[in-house]
């Protein structure tokens, strides 16, 4: 952190904070507080009794853990050529002998006390069985060794729901399944949590942001029994829930704003995470979700918006790193793009195929790159592997953009009927007017060129300026001309090619085009050579302007990345001509001069022009739009609406009248707003085939240039077919994803969304749902959550909802010590959930009880408050690193799924409360618990200015009423009234700072200096830093960043 926010607390405050949490205040993940009043134990009928031994549950996780290694799926490390996880493999040669474990070669060798023969041997690492696990072994074998599929790669389907004696817990599906255990592990639920801490559960589950008062009230003032049903209504429909439940797929797509590896430069992929935030919010069906993303390219009559959904394959690192080779870094996508995936959908590690077939799970090398084959079909590289790209507004830009268009044709059609009513004869004008139009113009050659960048001007014949030499990343042109007393209507620039004959450029960067920002012409006098006048410029034409690039922008008077481009190389052995048209005639007497300035100040490198030429319009009717003269030439029934309508701006800047201009200038104005949209919507990287397909090898222990078998698209043997009809492709892959009767994922969906709410998935390890993982502890309600999200049409907040209407989500998480000891990690769901919030809930919540909090939606990612100096130091590369650039205004109090995020140094304030660094796909976080973050919670500059804001609401909510203002700010924060004990000390730590500011107002003064916002002038110094103070003790209870 900066030295402005070194202001420490003392010794007293911190042992206020320290007896405030001692109180109860959040004890971390579900930590008793004493003995709780429970439902009586509940009694349960549960269908059938297990008293065989089952493989999946009891012998696949031994042998898989001791024996897979070398009697697995690998056939490269296999021992002995025998298989332990197949029945016919085993068997054969005596393995094992079905009804006779003692006959069984396999038990022999486990018990046997010969190193040379017992298993598993102690070069494989492997620790022995211990006496219960074979006992659990031979059972099996004596029960006729049956093996069964893996529980994951069988269809979910319906369990038989058992019944329970507890009439609240007798409803929901989801309580019988779940009471149905407790019940057999003698365990009783916790009773209902109160109607505050519920909904603060639910608030932060959903929207990740705390309930502000007037939500609590409205809820606790709703005693209708559809009170709590009501209230999530209302948090599913806000715009903020899809912001929150799309920072966890960013953790899964592994989304960033840099390109990662050694130079980790910025990139444009937002506008495909604005599509993820309006996908959630419209609720829009997981498995059309799946198929855009994966394959939205390659839907019949695909929209721009399942194209840009497509991004989620290319949000992998890109190298642009020097001396790379190509075909190894875009091996790596393809790679990554697979892998992603498998995790994503499959919940599997299929990347461990990626060298040899899988250790444990049944996919071979070969499925690995038959599954690769699917991702190996865009036209990419692996150096600035940044194409297939294109410009598409985030579904947040749609509606603006649309809106301007409109503006636009209202604009148009008003010019129209002004110019109609108008009346001129356009034939008899047109013909009239054409004539001696070039003769208009005179070029003028330029007494003096200069280049702020120290580049050569050459003046040559025709009076084009060849620029050569330096070639700096930005630059400014200047020209004088000397006056002759002639009038000037208008202003021609023409960009011309130069440069080696087999390839002419426009512009002198590498791909050829310029961006022009600015124009700029003044005029002096004969009698004042040197006194230079601006001359404003009120309209602007081009023959051709690039989207987003209008020539409208170099008139605009802003030095920013908007400006005059034409695509470069595309139109290279083309000259482009733009028309500059004064506000008012310039006649310059004789001997004076005129000046004109190019400014090529976008930010994209060395995007000047190489060769241009100025010509001035002598004649009124030389003032015309260049991109009207070939209309002229084509018969009026030919024309377009576009071709009339610049017929009609052409006439009008001629000779229209008053009211006719004005409506022109209304369309150019209209063109300008819809052009500096347009300018804002990014270039998002997307999925597109490539025309002829390429082939795909398995690749030698990985290697990119060892190929071994061609293969063609596919998926694993072990689980379902793809569905008949579908093609073999992308779209082919997403739409088998998304069979209903596909094993894995609505599985691995559900539970994602399950450990969304309690911390920890029915499955403990999301990202593997192989053989390697453990049993879920309620297989049934998985399975019974997986069905019923297919059913309900892939509907996510359906399935959210269905979870927390049940009584299993709104248990009280108080708990007892020994309830606690035996179930620490809440595994059987005897309480409710209560943990730790993620990063951004966190940053957000201290921004919303503020009061700071901006609630715009989408938009460029932002650049908050950041310890200075950090990016240089971890990433530095002289010549290509850049400095962070922290935002100002409300910029800085965004939500932190918008804040920039750059792999190789993430958000260090939320890196310590475990967010990733995106630069793989990540379905969970950890959660640790470390000094580091009491420190950024009292130190960084965005919780401290967050206290003294909270701190200015407080002052005002109970004027001179201390006791009140301090309650005030703890409900506000934490969502609850203080307690007689939690006022005393919040008011003993407001006294003890009272002392301290009047005995040092200096330090007052720095501590109320820190962050963007202003401070209330009105309120006195040293109070409002006390109670600054008290703010930041309430921010940094463990309540407050907790959900329980």
């Amino acid at each position: 952190m900066s030295d402005s926010v070194s202001v420490l607390l003392s010794r007293a405050t911190l042992a206020v904070m320290l007896a405030l949490n001692a109180l109860g205040i959040g004890q971390g993940q579900d930590a008793p507080v004493g003995a709780t009043t429970a439902p009586s134990k509940p009694s349960v009928s549960e269908p059938g009794t297990t008293p065989k031994i089952s493989y999946s549950r009891d012998i696949r996780p031994l042998l898989s853990d001791r024996c897979f290694l070398c009697h697995g799926p690998d056939e490269k490390t296999r021992g002995a050529e025998l298989r332990l996880d197949s029945f016919d493999d085993a068997i054969d040669g005596g393995a094992i002998e079905p009804g006779d474990a003692d006959a069984s070669e396999l038990i022999q060798r486990i018990i046997s006390g010969d190193k040379g023969y017992e298993m598993p041997p102690a070069s494989s690492h492997k620790a022995k069985l211990k006496p219960d696990e074979i006992a659990i072994i031979k059972q099996w074998i004596n029960e006729g060794a049956n093996y069964e599929k893996h529980w994951a790669f069988e269809s979910p389907r319906r369990p038989t729901l058992p019944v329970s004696d507890l009439p609240a817990w007798n409803i929901s599906p989801i309580d019988r399944l779940v009471i149905a255990r407790l019940a057999g592990r003698g365990l009783q639920p916790a009773p209902p949590a109160d109607r505050r801490t519920l909904l603060r559960r639910a608030s932060f589950d959903l929207v990740g942001l705390p309930p502000t008062p007037t939500q609590i009230e409205m809820f606790l003032a709703d005693k209708s029994v559809d009170a709590w049903s009501n209230a999530l209504d209302r948090l599913l429909a806000s715009p903020a829930y899809g912001e929150h439940q799309a920072r966890h797929w960013l953790d899964v797509s592994r989304y960033a704003d840099s390109n990662g590896y050694q130079y980790d430069f910025s990139r444009d992929q937002w506008a495909w995470r604005d599509w993820v935030i309006d996908s959630f919010n419209r609720n829009q069906p997981f498995d059309q979700f799946t198929i855009e993303q994966l394959a939205g390219d390659l839907i019949p009559g695909s929209t721009p918006q399942q194209r840009l959904a497509t991004g989620f394959n290319r949000n992998h690192p890109i190298t642009v790193e020097g001396g790379v080779i190509d075909e190894e870094y875009r091996t790596e996508y393809v790679l990554d793009r697979t892998t992603t995936a498998g995790t994503a959908w499959l919940g599997l590690t299929v990347g461990c195929a990626r060298c040899h077939t899988h250790k444990y799970d049944p996919i071979t090398q070969t499925e690995f790159y038959e599954l690769s084959a699917f991702f190996n079909q865009i036209p990419e590289k692996g150096m600035k592997g940044f194409f297939p790209d294109e410009q598409i507004p985030s579904p947040f830009q749609v509606e603006a953009i649309d809106n301007a268009k409109r503006k636009v044709d209202a604009a148009e059609s008003q010019f129209a009927e002004s110019f109609d009513r108008w009346g001129p004869d356009l034939a008899e004008f047109e013909a009239e007017a054409s004539l001696g139009w070039e003769e208009g113009w005179e070029v003028i050659r330029p007494t003096i060129v200069t280049s702020d960048g120290k580049a050569t001007m050459n003046v040559l014949g025709d009076g084009s300026v060849q620029v050569s030499g330096a070639n700096p990343s930005r630059d400014n042109y200047t020209m004088w001309f000397d006056a002759d007393g002639q009038p000037i209507y208008a202003i021609r620039l023409t960009a011309m090619p130069s440069g080696p004959d087999d390839k002419p450029l426009l512009g002198r960067s590498s791909n050829g085009n310029f961006v022009l920002s600015e124009i700029e012409t003044k005029v002096s006098s004969k009698r004042q050579p040197k006194k230079f006048e601006s001359v404003k410029l009120t309209a602007a034409f081009a023959d051709f302007s690039q989207s987003g690039y209008d020539v409208a922008f170099a008139i605009d008077s802003a030095l920013d990345s908007k400006g005059w481009a034409v695509l470069g190389d595309q139109g290279a052995s083309q000259s482009r001509t733009a028309i500059v048209v004064p506000a008012t005639d310039l006649a310059p007497a004789s001997g004076g001069k005129l000046q004109v300035t190019l400014k090529f100040q976008s930010g994209f490198s060395q995007h000047q022009m190489g060769r241009f030429q100025i010509a001035f319009a002598r004649k009124p009717k030389s003032a015309l739009l260049p991109a009207a003269l070939p209309v002229l030439n084509k018969p009026a029934d030919q024309r377009t609406a576009a071709d009339e309508l610049a017929i009609r701006q052409w006439i009008t800047q001629i000779k229209g009248s008053v009211d006719v201009k004005a409506a022109m200038n209304a369309v150019s104005e209209a063109r300008k707003k819809q052009a500096e949209l347009l300018a804002e919507v990014p270039k998002t990287m997307v999925m597109k085939e490539m025309d002829t397909p390429r082939k795909t090898y398995v690749l030698d222990r990985g290697e990119y240039d060892k190929y071994l078998d061609a293969v063609l698209p596919g998926t694993p043997a072990f689980l379902p077919p793809m569905p008949a009809g579908v093609p073999n492709n992308r779209l082919g892959l997403a739409h088998w994803l998304t069979m209903p009767s596909h094993p894995l994922t609505s599985r691995v969906a559900v539970n994602r969304l399950w450990s969304q709410l309690f911390g920890i998935g029915l499955l403990d390890t999301p990202e593997d749902f192989g053989l390697q993982s453990s049993l879920p502890k309620f297989p049934e309600l998985l399975d019974w959550l997986a069905v019923e999200f297919v059913e309900s049409g892939w509907d996510v907040k359906a399935i959210f909802k269905t979870v927390m209407m049940s009584q299993v989500y709104q248990q009280s998480s108080v708990t007892t010590q020994d309830s606690f000891a035996n179930d620490p990690e809440n595994r059987w769901l005897a309480r409710g959930p209560r943990l730790r919030l993620d990063a951004e809930s966190i940053r957000d919540s201290a921004l919303a009880v503020s009061g700071l909090l901006n609630p715009k939606i989408g938009g460029p990612s932002v650049f908050p408050y950041h310890p200075a100096g950090l990016w240089m130091e971890v990433n530095n590369r002289p010549g290509y690193s850049s400095a962070y650039k922290q935002d100002t205004g409300d910029k800085v109090f965004r939500r932190g799924v918008y804040t920039f995020w750059k792999r190789t140094v993430p958000p260090p304030s939320m890196a310590v409360f475990d967010a990733p660094s995106r630069e793989y796909c990540q379905v969970r976080r950890s959660r640790t618990n470390t000094p580091l973050q009491a420190f950024v919670m009292l130190h960084d500059p965005q919780y401290v200015e967050a206290a003294r804001v909270l701190a200015e609401k407080m002052m005002a909510a109970a004027s001179q009423n201390l006791r009140g203002q301090l309650a005030f700010g703890f409900e506000t924060a934490i969502g609850r009234s203080p307690s007689e004990q939690e006022l005393e000390l919040l008011q003993v730590t407001y006294q003890e700072r009272i002392e301290l500011y009047e005995a040092d107002a200096a330090k007052a003064e720095k501590l109320l200096s820190i962050g963007n916002s202003s401070r209330n002038s009105e309120l006195p110094i040293i109070q409002h830093a006390a109670m600054t103070t008290v703010a930041r003790v309430i921010l940094n209870l463990s309540e407050f960043i907790t959900k329980g």
